[in-house]
């Protein structure tokens, strides 16, 4: 899909998903903002700054995972510079259109840091993929349990789609014949192609290395196993700033859903997508879309001061060099 093409199915994503979830939460009319100004009104700050605490706290969680990858390939980096360069990520993630632009941007730091680029990038992309791969199970995990509720061609189509994607990317990390026999072809005809195949051969070598070392990949799905239950510990205390009656039982089951589907990368930065999300999955556990709404404003808010953070972190550590 040409570029223009794509940013234009984003943006109308984007805008539709948005338009769909204010009107659902019934923005449109009199009534439907006054309730939603009452819920927004009546919100407890003692349970929205806990859940603000609780956001740094699931950020530090993360960036101890990527610490420890980053330890085990001998990437001499303290945790604190790590920490630094995850959350000027998520800076960057608020104007770029997808989560993966925070993700170069972060391991391109860090490979400038320690001069070892490709074993940054794939120091990223295996902690992006046990994350996402844990994060697969648990939410089919979810889904099975309350499969009566979940049975949505949405929610069952992101599942399979997420699982072919993982399954493939598993398929080319651990048999390199497809990927060398691509590259045979593809450097045959340009030199062009040879030059970015040279590049890639450094980051299927970096990714491989892991392969050698069994330890940091299971503490890394441990961590992840960790993240996802501090993520809906976040998600469940965010919703009690708006509703004391919340069940821990639905957001353990909601939770793991909402963030698999906030990955499908069909808007601009997930926007949309992500009300969108949290509006579909609360109306299926029996909340209110003015509460779905809520809860997705204030989880975006608290992304806003993640991105805030790594603004004021940037000047301090992305301009150090090893």
């Amino acid at each position: 899909m040409p570029r223009a093409a794509l940013k234009l199915f984003q943006y109308t994503v984007t805008f539709c998903l948005l338009g769909f979830v204010l009107y659902q939460a019934g923005l449109f009319d009199s009534a439907g903002q006054d309730k939603l100004i009452n819920l927004i009104k009546d919100a407890n700050i003692y349970y929205l700054l806990g859940s603000i605490a609780l956001g740094v706290l699931v950020n530090i969680v993360s960036s101890f995972k990527w610490y420890c990858l980053t330890r085990s390939q001998q990437l001499n980096a303290s945790f604190g510079r790590i920490f630094a360069y995850y959350v000027v990520g998520q800076f960057y993630n608020l104007f770029l259109p997808t989560s993966v632009g925070g993700d170069v941007v972060r391991s391109y730091e860090l490979g400038k840091f320690t001069g070892r680029q490709a074993d940054a990038l794939a120091s990223v992309f295996v902690e992006r993929y046990t994350g996402v791969l844990t994060l697969l199970v648990v939410a089919v995990l979810a889904v099975l349990g309350q499969l009566s509720r979940f049975n949505q061609d949405f929610i069952i189509f992101s599942l399979l789609g997420f699982a072919m994607i993982l399954g493939v990317m598993a398929w080319l990390v651990f048999d390199l014949r497809p990927y060398y026999w691509l590259r045979e072809r593809l450097t045959a005809m340009s030199s062009k192609l040879r030059l970015i195949f040279n590049k890639l051969d450094q980051l299927v070598e970096a990714v491989s290395n892991y392969k050698t070392n069994k330890m940091p990949i299971i503490l890394a799905f441990l961590n992840s196993v960790l993240f996802y239950f501090f993520a809906v510990l976040n998600v469940y205390l965010t919703t009690l700033v708006f509703q004391l009656d919340v069940r821990f039982i639905d957001m353990l089951i909601a939770t793991p859903i909402i963030m698999l589907i906030m990955n499908i990368p069909v808007s601009i930065g997930n926007i949309g997508l992500m009300e969108f999300a949290y509006y579909s999955v609360y109306q299926i556990m029996g909340y209110s879309p003015s509460l779905a709404l809520s809860v997705a404003l204030t989880m975006r808010f608290k992304s806003l001061i993640d991105g805030l953070l790594g603004a004021i972190l940037q000047p301090i550590f992305v301009t150090q060099k090893h």
